[in-house]
């Protein structure tokens, strides 16, 4: 059991409780939350920590594609204007050599590890949740951060359903209309780029009946308030990813439309070729673009909701227990972040990696000071220097460190050849064995498009997959990150305007 103690705010609707404490029990659940002073039965002995800061729930990304997030910002040379749609940018001559061949290359040859640094990557900007867990093998449940497409919650259920390539035939949908009949989620992308055509995406899934709660619609850049409505109606849920849509296409989603029309919308970071480094940095990318309107739409609470109680309420009903708000019966996910600002609401929105200072998953505590994690129980924590800034990292097991997670990585880049043929053999073993299968290799797979589409199969030679791993990207967002996102003519300058958040 853990008390952490400190200004909780519990996204219940203007909710703060300015010295109050949240209780964990040993099920990794909340317990309560209370005033101070009001210790609830069975917690008088309970490990207490003084947090130091504000109290939210643990953030929660919507929306990624985690295979590819130790890769720097992908542009292609010479590109003047926009792309227009998702079916472009996969097909320019760069991308495979920046982008989906040297993800391929690490996700075979060193799968655990790739899989730990991005979700270090997440944990350090606040996250608790992420989704878009690569394909290929499926991780233990929780081992840093929840992977929301394949958390079982102790059981052999499968909760959430994904599709990333979008398809133009109503047959292809049968299966993921059979499973959202059976109550699971699905997270599926559609609409995504400017072009008006897109909007026929979104059309089959009205005409097969998957506009619905369970769903989960990614991007819709290119959808009118019509079907934004049609989204309302059918209780899904939408999410932005302004980021990469500035990114990519210029534009983004009509989130305006779609609170009017009352759609539940979330943020997602994207991916690290066009998104930024963490929801905590979307929720930034999300008030500059709310400023830059003439009128605000959302206030810096309604910003807030973008990654805590919005994307809870997409999971409500598909999860076991609610997450995205401190609540009783709730996942005891949690982020603690330093005041820097009078409004506990801003202070989330202004603030940096630097200002995270514990974050609990499932009642654990996996990040943060060390002085924190120690008074939290964290026995297993390394430590991990982030600049100038030390913290420590749990990953569950004393002999699992940061360094060693890098240290692996970095003898792929080092040496891709051998890298590549490492690779090839645990991708004919895991095809072999089969993914399910206990001693089966940890392979994770492209869940993008990508020209080598063989690589389930294991048939790339180590030839094709021997390329050049560009250097693993800082965790912190830190200056240059800032000054190529300034350099990209496609956003008109808005996000430029990260640099106001240092």
């Amino acid at each position: 059991m853990l008390v952490l103690r400190g200004t909780v705010v519990t996204m219940r609707p203007g909710e703060v409780v300015e010295r109050g404490a949240v209780y964990l029990d040993d099920d990794g659940l909340i317990a309560a939350i209370t005033p101070l002073d009001a210790v609830p039965p069975g917690f008088e002995d309970a490990r207490r920590v003084t947090a130091g800061g504000i109290i939210y729930p643990g953030l929660i990304d919507l929306h990624n594609h985690l295979l590819y997030n130790s890769l720097p910002l992908w542009r292609e040379p010479n590109r003047a204007v926009p792309w227009d749609s998702h079916n472009q940018w996969t097909r320019a001559p760069s991308y495979r050599s920046r982008v989906s061949a040297p993800a391929n290359l690490l996700g075979a040859a060193a799968g655990r590890a790739l899989l730990r640094y991005v979700e270090t990557r997440a944990v350090v900007g606040g996250t608790t949740s992420v989704q878009g867990n690569p394909k290929g093998s499926v991780p233990p449940d929780g081992e840093l951060v929840r992977n929301v497409d394949s958390e079982r919650f102790g059981t052999t259920k499968d909760f959430i359903r994904v599709r990333t390539l979008v398809v133009d035939d109503a047959a292809d949908l049968e299966p993921y209309l059979v499973s959202v009949g059976q109550g699971r989620g699905l997270v599926y992308h559609v609409a995504e780029g400017t072009r008006p055509a897109l909007r026929e995406e979104f059309a089959l899934l009205v005409e097969v009946g998957l506009v619905r709660r369970e769903l989960v619609a990614i991007h819709g850049t290119a959808l009118g308030a019509a079907d934004l409505g049609r989204i309302a109606e059918g209780g899904a849920s939408l999410v932005w990813s302004p980021f990469s849509n500035l990114w990519l296409y210029g534009a983004t989603a009509d989130v305006a439309a779609a609170k009017a029309a009352g759609v539940n919308l979330c943020l997602g970071s994207d991916w690290g070729p066009s998104g930024t480094r963490s929801v905590l940095w979307e929720v930034k990318v999300a008030d500059l673009w709310n400023r830059a309107q003439p009128s605000p739409v959302f206030t810096d609470e309604e910003l807030v909701r973008l990654v805590t109680a919005n994307p809870g309420a997409a999971l409500t009903g598909l999860w076991p227990h609610p997450v995205g708000c401190l609540e009783k019966g709730a996942l005891g996910d949690l982020v603690v972040l330093a005041r820097r600002h009078a409004d506990p609401y801003r202070n989330l929105v202004e603030a940096r990696e630097t200002d995270v200072r514990l974050v609990v998953v499932g009642g654990r505590a996996r990040y943060g000071l060390p002085s924190l994690m120690t008074a939290a129980g964290a026995t297993t924590a390394s430590r991990i220097r982030l600049g100038r800034l030390s913290r420590a990292v749990d990953y569950g097991d004393p002999g699992i460190t940061w360094a060693g997670v890098r240290a692996e990585l970095e003898e792929v880049r080092a040496d891709p050849g051998t890298a590549a043929t490492r690779a090839v053999d645990a991708l004919a073993a895991f095809v072999e064995a089969g993914p399910a299968t206990r001693g089966a290799p940890f392979v994770l797979l492209p869940d993008m498009p990508d020209p080598d589409e063989s690589l389930a199969d294991a048939g790339p030679t180590s030839a094709a997959l021997a390329v050049p791993v560009p250097p693993l990207q800082p965790l912190l967002t830190d200056a240059a990150w800032l000054a190529e996102v300034a350099d990209n003519p496609f956003h008109g300058g808005l996000l430029t305007g990260l640099s106001g958040y240092r």
